[in-house]
């Protein structure tokens, strides 16, 4: 009930903001948006979604985020496709994507890939609580192989580092740090043969990152693309990288709310705490 009532808010702040304060994002602004589970009874959703976002932003390629971040970029604003933990129901979302001349980055999980139980694996380290009407076939649950993965770069999108494990917290060791972070690197590039500049934290940045892992992140990857949401035309930091979480079930009201300003501001707090690491 608390969880339908808080939904329930989200949405009618998202449609009055939308109504009464119209977005009014900078030329160089980039919204990028975290999704995860894409499911193909939900392709319909997925499509709207895609009208209602390319009707407000311009598709950033992701091959040019070095670009962004450079200040090179001044004619948008912009939206950036994010999918976390590389499960194979993404397929159907990237060709859609691709549909309308757009790409994504897809940050995957190795041990998620290589486990001997893919849908077990998921269960229990990336997605303990499940939505089984919204998720409830294989690929809603099984990892995209590195074949398939080959084939989304080969079609222009970006496949990154989400971790090891999806395990890492803010309290590992070090050891724990380098396989999760560096291991991660090199499996990817093993397998794809091309090495991962932009990593993706798990869970909550501030819960899965010390002031370590920072530094590692830092020297490890170009690019870290975190949990909190916020304006990038006010900051641009290729090792903060802001996100809108949204799920492709959600009705547009409630993407409203995640892609305007008003959930801004309960976040400084937790940017403010990730910026003094």
């Amino acid at each position: 009930m608390k969880q339908r009532l808080i939904r329930i808010v989200k949405e009618l702040l998202g449609a009055a903001e939308y109504t009464f304060r119209p977005w009014n994002y900078a030329a160089d602004e980039l919204i990028v948006l975290c999704m995860h589970s894409t499911p193909l009874d939900r392709t319909q959703s997925f499509e709207r979604l895609l009208d209602f976002i390319f009707s407000h932003f311009k598709a950033l390629d992701p091959n040019f985020i070095e670009e962004y971040f450079a200040g090179k970029l001044q004619d948008g604003p912009y939206v950036l496709f994010t999918f976390d933990d590389g499960l194979k129901n993404n397929l159907t979302a990237a060709e859609l994507l691709e549909k309308r001349n757009a790409r994504a980055i897809f940050f995957v999980v190795p041990d998620f890939i290589e486990a001997e139980d893919g849908e077990r694996y998921y269960r229990q380290y990336i997605r303990q609580r499940i939505d089984e009407e919204v998720d409830h076939e294989r690929e809603d649950f099984t990892p995209l192989t590195y074949a398939e993965l080959k084939v989304l770069k080969e079609r222009g999108h970006c496949v990154e580092s989400h971790t090891m494990s999806h395990r890492m917290r803010a309290t590992d060791s070090q050891e724990d740090v380098e396989r999760e972070l560096k291991l991660s690197k090199i499996t990817i590039e093993k397998k794809l043969g091309t090495k991962p500049t932009m990593f993706c934290s798990p869970v909550q940045t501030n819960l899965s990152v010390s002031a370590m892992a920072k530094r590692r992140i830092m020297e490890e990857y170009n690019f870290h693309f975190t949990t909190f949401p916020a304006l990038h035309s006010s900051m641009k930091n290729p090792h903060m990288i802001f996100r809108r979480n949204i799920e492709v079930h959600w009705p547009i009201s409630q993407i409203k709310y995640s892609l305007g300003k008003a959930d801004l501001a309960r976040w400084k707090d937790e940017i403010s705490r990730f910026l003094q690491l």
